[in-house]
């Protein structure tokens, strides 16, 4: 028995958070649309509904209901209370004044990437699929710059984790589909000190991270900047951009170290 089966959980609570994760991806729903996805009763899903209703995380409009605003406040106590994000924000924003592209600060948690913060250069594009992708965690490293900086300061047993439970999802014709080339690509991070997503996750767009670490290694998360690749070119995402993205990293590491919780 694994781990992972032996852990209890409440079924009443995880009926809850599917409830909110079904309106977040499809915006909002009746009683009997969230009944059909769940397989739960409609007298069940309504007792839900209203309980988060009165709580202030759902609300409703008619028949329909959606996601409410007291989730804001939590999520904004998450991030505020990051010890990466109050590192790391200042550089961030510095990155995409910089470049004039959009600069990204994202962490790994149970396997999943999740943007903690992202700012937008004033040449910046795809913003509106970046401000989409932010409203749900990334589930595959491999084809992203965050990603894969993120995995090379993992141990290789961690990474098969993340891969076995994952996948490697071909996005375009440049994603890396097989262990090999990823772990070939990781231990070339590990080198350089960057990452480079080239086309791996979206044609047209290139981007470059670095991870941000402890003193001890441990891996907080990872910075980057991605932008079209007509501005992007391969030699400078080799350079400058490697360059400046770094920098932004050993910042932010510098200045965890002077955040207390």
């Amino acid at each position: 028995m694994t781990e992972e089966t032996r852990v209890r959980t409440v079924k009443s609570v995880e009926n809850a958070f599917e409830i909110l994760e079904y309106l977040r991806d499809v915006n909002e729903a009746t009683v009997s649309e969230v009944a059909e996805y769940s397989t739960l009763s409609p007298g069940s899903v309504h007792t839900h509904l209203t309980t988060l209703k009165q709580r202030g995380y759902v609300v409703q409009d008619g028949d329909e209901y959606r996601l409410g605003p007291l989730l804001l406040p939590l999520g904004e106590h998450v991030r505020n209370k990051s010890r990466i994000y109050r590192a790391a924000e200042e550089e961030v924003d510095r990155l995409a004044e910089e470049t004039g592209e959009c600069a990204h600060l994202v962490v790994e948690h149970d396997g999943r990437l999740v943007t903690l913060y992202e700012t937008f250069g004033e040449n910046a594009v795809g913003t509106e699929y970046h401000t989409r992708k932010r409203e749900e965690p990334i589930s595959h490293h491999h084809c992203t710059a965050v990603g894969k900086a993120i995995l090379s300061q993992l141990d290789e047993e961690r990474v098969e984790a993340i891969v076995d439970r994952h996948g490697m999802v071909q996005r375009t014709p440049q994603t890396m589909t097989t262990r090999e080339e990823l772990f070939e690509d990781l231990e070339r991070v590990r080198e350089q000190g960057y990452s480079v997503n080239d086309e791996e996750q979206m044609v047209g767009i290139r981007a470059v991270g670095a991870p941000v670490t402890t003193s001890g290694g441990d891996v907080l998360g990872a910075i980057s900047v991605s932008g079209p690749t007509s501005r992007l070119n391969a030699d400078e995402a080799e350079t400058d951009l490697a360059e400046s993205v770094i920098r932004a990293s050993n910042i932010a590491e510098v200045n965890v170290h002077t955040i207390t919780e």
